[in-house]
């Protein structure tokens, strides 16, 4: 018995001085630097949508709510679908589109 309490003493030393001379390096909420905000996911979750759907060619940007789609797209249909896409994701209140359409 007492054999199995000093290498139970003997691990949890070991374990402990490996503990010790560890270093925590903190990780960035954003690996871009930037402030990780709900306007921010938001903008994040909208563009992913876009890029699941092959929408191309679009900025993101929110304000309150408020999506703005910048940029072109190729037809009026694929605008519709920009906007349907943006207006479904959680939280959005409005979709502003600011797009010029090629086609």
């Amino acid at each position: 018995m007492q054999k199995i309490s000093i290498a139970a003493a003997v691990i949890a030393a070991t374990m402990l001085s490996a503990c010790a001379d560890m270093k925590v390096t903190p990780n960035p909420m954003v690996s871009d630097t930037r402030i990780a905000t709900a306007e921010g996911s938001m903008a994040d979750a909208v563009r992913w949508e876009l890029g699941m759907k092959g929408i191309r060619g679009l900025t993101v940007s929110v304000k309150d709510g408020e999506v703005t789609l910048k940029g072109s797209v190729a037809t009026g249909r694929e605008l519709a679908e920009a906007a349907k896409t943006a207006q479904a994701v959680p939280g959005v209140r409005a979709v502003i589109p600011d797009v010029d359409v090629k086609g």
